[in-house]
């Protein structure tokens, strides 16, 4: 049939068995939109897909099939909302758990190596980490240094990137306390929209020509090709000034960027999370890009 999928064939995509997919629909998680009533076989829109990863990502985290049936009310509603819920909760569980194990790792590593303790650890000890300084150009006669000795001075590198798709949420100053939770909420929302979600993770700025600023956090994705959400946005490619470090540094973007002359003009500044990045080094868990000229 045009324009349906055949139970078997949603099957084979997904990587779900039918006994599920009937299972589905007998509880009402997952009706099938057309039903043949000479032959019982059961057909599904294109557009039911992503409730299918939905449910197949709640059952991954931890909630058992025989656990479905108390999401129905008393009328026999399923209630996929709840369930999603539910599931939301597992995951921002289970990534804190890991979170917490990989910071534990990573000490261990360090002080197997005879280094300092990292800023994470630090932190929760109690310890300030060092701030990040921001030397001006001394007023001196001598002339003013070049933008590559500055760079070279603060620690950034120039770097190419590739535009990059972006889920996004706003983030308000008041917020920083729940910046693990909404970073979650994104990795749902990518599901739940049929994209999938992946680290990099992190904070993007836009500053307007008028001082105004945009502050969203972001998660990385793909296979966003059909998606028309307006929380889709892409950063664009081009040249960035990169710096890494153990700590957040994004509140220093604007000192950064006077010093490298980049005021004046629309700015972007991106931190990412280096987590899984083939471009992280040494203890850096964080990467600072501010945007020098898009392509």
């Amino acid at each position: 049939m045009k324009g349906y999928l055949s139970i078997g064939a949603v099957s084979k995509r997904k990587g779900v068995s039918i006994k599920s997919l009937r299972y589905y629909d007998r509880i009402g998680v997952l009706r099938p939109a057309y039903i043949n009533k000479d032959t019982n076989y059961r057909y599904y829109k294109e557009e039911q897909l992503y409730l299918l990863d939905a449910i197949s990502l709640c059952i991954e985290l931890g909630i058992p099939l025989r656990d479905f049936e108390k999401y129905r009310d008393a009328h026999g509603n399923f209630n996929l909302q709840e369930l999603l819920y539910d599931g939301k909760l597992l995951a921002e569980q289970k990534i804190m758990d890991i979170r917490r194990r990989l910071s534990s790792v990573q000490t261990a590593l360090q002080m197997l190596d005879g280094k300092s303790v990292p800023a994470s650890a630090a932190q929760e000890s109690g310890a300030k980490p060092a701030p990040v300084r921001v030397s001006a150009p001394a007023a001196s006669k001598a002339p003013s240094p070049s933008l590559e000795e500055l760079l070279k001075r603060e620690g950034f590198t120039r770097r190419k990137i590739p535009q990059r798709a972006i889920l996004t949420a706003p983030l308000a100053e008041e917020d920083n306390g729940n910046y693990g939770q909404k970073i979650l909420r994104l990795f749902m929302l990518a599901q739940l929209l049929g994209m999938t979600a992946s680290y990099p993770s992190g904070i993007v700025r836009e500053y307007d020509p008028d001082g105004g600023i945009q502050t969203y956090i972001f998660v990385q994705v793909e296979n966003y090709t059909d998606c028309t959400d307006k929380r889709l946005h892409f950063l664009p490619s081009g040249n960035y000034l990169c710096r890494q470090s153990p700590e957040h540094q994004i509140d220093k973007a604007e000192e950064y960027r006077t010093l490298f002359g980049l005021s004046g003009k629309p700015f972007l500044v991106a931190e990412s999370d280096l987590i899984d990045d083939h471009e992280r080094s040494d203890d850096n868990r964080f990467e600072l890009q501010l945007l020098q000229e898009p392509q």
